[in-house]
């Protein structure tokens, strides 16, 4: 199954638990869950957030970190996930910057919000 289709089936929580086992991370499956509950979110839903936040607002570096994931990874797809996943995790531990809290900028000012 492809990355994409995967993510488009997270709405089926066996897919989303599945597919986040398959990483072979139970550090991360728990910080997952742990991370859905505080959202009240399911575990698929917060895995296609994460993805899509990723996706939205991850850095030059955070792309050029998933590239060096995708050429060692053993399953690329999974590896995809798997740091996509940590990074929107960091970025939901990390406090909000003072003069950003509330918006959605990330910090830099896009959006309108400076």
């Amino acid at each position: 199954m492809q990355l994409g289709e995967l993510i488009r089936n997270f709405s089926e929580e066996a897919v989303a638990h599945e597919a986040l086992l398959a990483c072979d991370d139970m550090v991360l499956f728990a910080q997952v869950s742990e991370a859905a509950r505080g959202y009240d979110e399911s575990v698929g839903d917060y895995a296609s957030g994460a993805v899509r936040r990723f996706a939205n607002f991850a850095t030059r570096e955070d792309w050029l970190g998933l590239m060096n994931v995708l050429e060692r990874a053993p399953d690329p797809g999974l590896g995809c996930l798997s740091h996509m996943v940590k990074w929107s995790l960091r970025q939901d531990e990390a406090p909000a910057p003072a003069s950003h809290a509330g918006c959605t900028c990330g910090g830099n000012g896009d959006g309108g919000c400076a």
